[in-house]
């Protein structure tokens, strides 16, 4: 850690160096309600609609973290940069973030960081929504062990099928770069070490959380909420295809002993009232794995 700075009483502000990408990342840190011993770790990934100087989790028009872990005992983290990176190893440089080694960053670098630095118990979480949902998942099942559960937002999790590939394409090109930058030619042995469905047996052992609506209009979509054709239309098409996507993975993984709780919801678009609305849900299955 090169830098640390208290934002407010709760939030606190690091420049973590990362050795594998040679850059300090930042990362924010919003502390547990009570200082009474140690406390589980729960890391929220941002999607692709995430910025480079900040993490969508802690904005209050968007996930309004800090208003819904006010009351309670978690270390929640929320690194900032990884978006249209799919938080993983990328083979060659990015034309806009330079190396990118974020696995490495997640799963090596930081955690040691943060209960070094943190009252930590060793328990850990992770989550992410939309294409911070895939790269959450692929954290987890990638390193087994390290995170007691894992939750998927609104994700969409099959890279080898031709429409997974253009999916992925879609993610990755955020930064002008292509899929091919990030795991080599499509089909090769990254690929399908980065396959959800062939590699379900390595989150056995940990709780997995997968949400989504169906993308039809819900209690969000009210007259007078900014931009709500674009939500109701290209959100439902997402949330749709992220339904879709959601339902594939889960016979999968439980076929693979993988212990699933589902959140399939009959309304809702791919957008943060939605994923607020689903952090809620979630906490109870994960809380009880950071005990």
């Amino acid at each position: 850690m090169t830098a640390s700075e208290q934002v407010t009483d709760r939030l606190v502000r690091l420049e973590v160096h990362s050795p594998s990408m040679g850059r300090d990342v930042p990362v924010m840190v919003m502390l547990p309600a009570h200082d009474d011993g140690p406390h589980g770790v729960y890391y929220l990934l941002d999607g692709n609609s995430g910025q480079t100087e900040s993490n969508n989790w802690l904005d209050p028009d968007r996930g309004d973290a800090a208003r819904f872990f006010a009351d309670k005992d978690v270390y929640t983290v929320y690194p900032v940069g990884g978006t249209g990176t799919l938080y993983t190893d990328w083979q060659q440089e990015h034309p806009k973030f330079g190396t990118v080694k974020w696995e490495t960053f997640l799963t090596q670098e930081l955690p040691p960081v943060i209960d070094a630095r943190f009252d930590t118990n060793g328990k850990n979480a992770i989550g992410g929504i939309s294409s911070g949902a895939e790269g959450a998942l692929m954290l987890a099942e990638r390193n087994p062990g390290l995170y007691q559960a894992v939750a998927g937002y609104s994700g969409c999790y099959n890279t080898l099928e031709p429409l997974g590939k253009e999916i992925t394409d879609l993610v990755v090109i955020n930064g002008n770069a292509n899929s091919e930058l990030m795991w080599g030619p499509y089909g090769s042995p990254d690929w399908h070490a980065h396959d959800l469905f062939a590699n379900a047996a390595g989150l056995r052992g940990t709780t997995v959380y997968l949400s989504s609506g169906n993308g039809l209009p819900g209690p969000h979509e009210k007259p007078g909420v900014p931009q709500l054709e674009r939500r109701v239309v290209i959100g439902g098409l997402l949330e749709a295809g992220s339904n879709l996507c959601t339902n594939q993975l889960v016979p999968v993984l439980q076929n693979a002993g993988v212990h699933v709780v589902r959140s399939a919801q009959p309304v809702g678009e791919h957008d943060w009232p939605y994923w607020r609305d689903e952090l809620a849900r979630s906490w109870p299955v994960i809380e009880a794995r950071l005990q």
